[in-house]
């Protein structure tokens, strides 16, 4: 049968001196991330949700690239406890957490109203972070973050045909690695999911310390149809963190605490970090441990201790 998936995450201590400050909760809309303008219809939703709980939410939108990453920093560096939720997709949460690592008073939620919104895959459903009562509610977990030159990212960090698409190949856009026999692709994850909904960890722990690292070598056109439906469901790896059988050819697998990669032949690799592409002439990951704080709605906190795919390892 399917195999389960286990997402490790700790809780941190909180000290009844930190319970009793005052809490923000501050929502930060990119109303470009997605097919439509979310803060047209959140803004209310906002309102109503904060309204029943007896909260004064804080609504930011963004007019400008990096501007959720200046406010983010901004609410975190004002010491308070501050529960910042980002309203958009994977980029503008990379943003947030890019803003608020190293400020243990800032917890990041994810509203998803993105294309993409691979992050909220690692926990549960769309819905499930899209509920607003839930949002309010939610409780604050530690989680690891992969440092790269690019900055911090708390998904995965990628290179080859996957970032490629990211960056904008249309005709490959949310295939991972396709393109003929010069195709390849290089996962290093903190989480388990990307692409859409590709599970390249299928183990991931975001908060074991370590980085999973996925290496495909290229591979051939006519094997790739047989491959592709099996590396998004997680197939490529067994329970004991081999590489199956059919992918033992093309796949390398392993964890690290740090990985670096140089490149050769003086072209730049176009890498990506939760979605956000740059080229690169060397790559360089390490993990930090328990460097950042997420929120999870109630739902999901409470069955952590239950479900294979939320496990909360302290309380």
């Amino acid at each position: 049968g399917k195999k389960a998936t286990i997402i490790s995450i700790c809780r941190p201590q909180v000290t009844d001196a930190e319970r009793d400050k005052p809490m923000q909760h501050i929502f930060i809309i990119n109303p470009t991330a997605g097919k439509v303008d979310a803060s047209v219809a959140l803004i209310p939703q906002i309102h109503a949700a904060a309204s029943r709980a007896g909260l004064r939410p804080t609504i930011e939108v963004t007019r400008r690239a990096g501007q959720a990453r200046d406010l983010a920093a901004q609410y975190a560096a004002g010491g308070e406890e501050v529960y910042l939720y980002a309203c958009g997709g994977d980029g503008t949460l990379n943003e947030i957490l890019q803003g608020t690592v190293g400020h243990p008073n800032a917890a990041i939620g994810c509203v998803p109203c993105g294309s993409g919104n691979d992050y909220v895959r690692n926990f549960g459903t769309q819905a499930q972070f899209l509920d607003l009562d839930a949002q309010l509610a939610a409780q604050p977990f530690a989680a690891d973050v992969i440092r790269t030159p690019q900055g911090c990212g708390i998904d995965i960090y990628a290179a080859g045909i996957d970032a490629q698409v990211a960056n904008g190949i249309p005709k490959w856009r949310r295939v991972p690695f396709c393109g003929g026999t010069t195709a390849y692709t290089l996962a290093v994850c903190n989480g388990q999911q990307y692409g859409g909904g590709y599970c390249a960890a299928p183990h991931a722990s975001m908060n074991d310390g370590l980085l999973d690292v996925v290496l495909l070598r290229p591979v051939p056109r006519l094997k790739l149809p047989g491959l592709l439906g099996s590396y998004k469901k997680g197939e490529h790896l067994s329970g004991n963190d081999t590489v199956t059988e059919k992918f033992a050819p093309y796949m390398t697998f392993f964890r690290t605490g740090s990985i670096d990669i140089e490149v050769l032949d003086g072209n730049p690799l176009i890498t990506t970090l939760d979605g956000e592409c740059s080229p690169q002439l060397r790559m360089h990951a390490e993990i930090a441990h328990s460097a950042a704080r997420i929120l999870l709605p109630p739902e999901l906190a409470a069955n952590a201790n239950k479900t294979p795919v939320l496990q909360a390892m302290g309380e």
